[in-house]
């Protein structure tokens, strides 16, 4: 087993703003500034961004983002130099028009059927218009994801492509000032959050009723919306990753929960808790615990800045042989407007195709979620822990400062 580890406080070390102190202009500028910055890193004279994210960290616009994500409705083009095109749903124009100075209607043909070739060839020669008045018609077009007809339509067009992912994670990854003080506030909301839903477990209450209570609670503090259903109780916490459904919290269930949200001005908040539904765990119970506390806290205490990821990986704790194999895929992830990249696997995974270890290192003002999920195969019950933290000079900062169960840790 790994060493155990005293519980410790729970206490805030940012600094939590009033929203009336956030300057959302400030917050777009610096976002638009990093991501020009590291387009001409990359030698990408213009990027064209369909990835909903990818939009609001350039524009400052997010309009329907959940049915943007997949019906490529929007999406705007972001020059090295000068100001981004947003290309909106003729709908929702009006909506953007508040915040980007040039807003244009888009082409869709999503629903096209077999016109939606021709739409798409419209749509390619329409961007070859908009690069030539931007004088960059010649160019290679960095872009984040397209689907099938609009990918043919950019070739028929005789458009250069490549992928501006080297760009987007680049600028992505370090947050701004005014990003940090919206993880501080988001940080509350998710504590929040967890309150009420510790708070509603019960005998008998159903998983989904759960994950309404999470979510009321995310939206009635000006949270924007879950991205997964991931609660679950009893045997359906191993293996961990079923989603919420009409199973009934049982006497002596764990009870986990993964916040997976969009908080307050789209920021995620993403932390992980596992509850006992009663009073007194078992020993097995509280040996799971034992073994994903310890090791999120071990994750905890490795962050520094300048570590790079597979050093990180090498020193990071190691699951009890028992518990490797329903091992959680990734030991840290990154966060901003959605779930982000690069992280980092555990690096003698051989659970199918093994993950890309990322030549990279931490760096001051990185938001990581450092995770681990303890469950022997086979196992009636299963653990999962998550913390959300700010990488600073001095070491990791909580974002989210929820308590772990005390029963379980006792």
């Amino acid at each position: 087993m790994l060493p155990s580890m005293p519980p410790r406080p729970r206490v805030h070390q940012l600094s939590v703003p009033n929203l009336s102190e956030i300057d959302f202009g400030k917050l777009r500028a610096d976002r638009l500034a990093r991501l020009q910055t590291m387009l001409k890193r990359h030698d990408f004279p213009v990027a064209l961004l369909y990835n909903t994210a990818n939009i609001r960290y350039a524009t400052g616009v997010d309009v329907m983002a959940v049915w943007t994500a997949g019906t490529f409705a929007r999406y705007c083009l972001v020059p090295a130099e000068g100001a981004p095109i947003l290309f909106e749903y003729k709908g929702s124009i009006h909506v953007s028009q508040k915040v980007v100075r040039d807003v244009r209607p888009a082409y869709t043909w999503q629903y096209g059927g077999s016109a939606a070739r021709d739409k798409a060839r419209e749509w390619a020669r329409s961007i070859r218009s908009t690069l030539r008045e931007l004088g960059l018609e010649r160019e290679r077009l960095a872009v984040d994801k397209v689907d099938a007809a609009g990918f043919l339509a950019l070739q028929d067009e005789g458009i250069a492509i490549t992928d501006v992912g080297a760009a987007t994670v680049d600028a992505r990854e370090v947050k701004t000032p005014e990003e940090v003080a919206l993880f501080a506030i988001n940080g509350g909301i998710g504590d929040a959050m967890l309150a009420e839903f510790e708070a509603a477990i019960r005998p008998g209450i159903r998983e989904y009723e759960l994950w309404a209570v999470l979510s009321d609670a995310l939206l009635r503090r000006h949270g924007e919306g879950l991205f997964t259903r991931l609660v679950a109780s009893g045997t359906n916490t191993n293996p961990w990753l079923t989603e919420a459904h009409d199973k009934a919290v049982m006497p002596g269930d764990l009870v986990g929960v993964d916040t997976d949200a969009n908080g307050y001005e789209g920021y995620v908040i993403d932390v992980s808790r596992t509850f006992l539904c009663g009073d007194t765990p078992s020993p097995e119970q509280k040996e799971a615990y034992r073994v994903a506390y310890d090791c999120v806290m071990g994750m905890f205490d490795l962050v520094r800045p300048g570590m790079t990821f597979q050093e990180f990986a090498d020193k990071a704790p190691r699951l009890p042989a028992a518990y490797a194999a329903q091992r959680y895929p990734t030991m840290v992830h990154q966060a901003g407007l959605e779930d982000e990249g690069p992280g980092i696997p555990y690096p003698d995974d051989d659970r199918g195709p093994r993950r890309i270890m990322p030549e990279r290192e931490l760096r001051e003002n990185m938001v990581l979620c450092l995770e681990c999920y303890a469950g022997k195969p086979g196992a009636p019950f299963g653990v999962k822990l998550e913390d959300q933290v700010l990488v600073t000079a001095s070491g990791a900062r909580l974002i989210c400062t929820y308590p772990f169960d005390a029963k379980l840790l006792d």
